[in-house]
């Protein structure tokens, strides 16, 4: 994937999409997928992972990826804004369902995988414990810090992630039973791609060949963790049948 610089991009006009450049941040993932579906166009904007990035700061007043600088020069940086943008920038197709039980199913089980102390907060903190902690690298400081890592947040994120697990595996048997091999109603919603981007990488990382990544990365994501052992297997029988019919082949970072 070619990158634009910061530099290069706060100069551009149109949609950027800043993302962590060389590795599959699921959150900016998730975002790709989605504008991948909708056959979105935009500019990636890398930033480099694990590092202060001053530079983003002053010009996005946050630090991290992804975020989103419109054409019209707006900032957005949390998950739920992306997802409606995606819908406003192309309504077709829809990923956000009509039904206003149903939007509010699937804004609430994405914020269960996407928002704090959701399963990808969870996996960053159990990632960080698995790599040494906090003290073996600068990188792992930071996410640390951001994360709120500790022993207690480590040991409470084990129940809390294989709830979620539960709670996720749980609509999707619901939904088997009632013929459809996906989360909400019969088609495609921004949470079958969220579910799919993190299950994808943080859970039980897909092979390289679909989601290359770095080595300590895919270490730290295949270790057994409390929490992940007893994750129904219809979580990745799904993961596997929404990279096969929507995604790209292989991701590009």
């Amino acid at each position: 994937m070619r990158y634009l610089s910061l530099t290069e991009a706060r100069e551009s006009k149109g949609l950027r999409l800043i993302l962590c450049a060389g590795t599959p941040g699921v959150w900016g993932e998730a975002v790709k997928a989605m504008f991948h579906v909708k056959g979105i166009e935009y500019m990636p904007v890398a930033m480099k992972p694990g590092l202060e990035n001053p530079e983003l700061e002053r010009w996005t007043a946050q630090s991290s990826a992804p975020a989103i600088v419109t054409a019209d020069d707006k900032v957005l940086t949390h998950w739920e804004q992306f997802v409606w943008l995606a819908e406003q920038l192309q309504a077709e197709p829809p990923l956000i369902p009509q039904d206003p039980g149903q939007r509010a199913l699937m804004f609430g089980l994405v914020r269960e995988i996407a928002g704090v102390n959701g399963l990808g907060w969870l996996r960053r903190l159990q990632s960080v414990h698995a790599s040494g902690g906090p003290d073996a690298a600068d990188a792992l400081q930071r996410l640390a810090s951001k994360y709120g890592y500790s022993e207690s947040a480590v040991n409470l994120a084990a129940d809390r992630l294989g709830a979620i697990l539960e709670l996720l595996a749980g609509h999707l048997r619901d939904q088997e039973r009632n013929g459809s091999a996906f989360y909400i109603g019969r088609s495609l919603t921004a949470l079958d791609l969220y579910s799919a981007i993190f299950i994808g990488v943080m859970i039980r990382p897909l092979p390289a060949d679909i989601i290359p990544m770095p080595d300590g990365m895919r270490w730290a994501f295949t270790q057994a963790t409390a929490g992940t052992e007893q994750a129904d297997s219809i979580l990745f029988t799904h993961c596997e049948r929404v990279f096969a019919d929507f995604l790209p082949a292989r991701l590009e970072f």
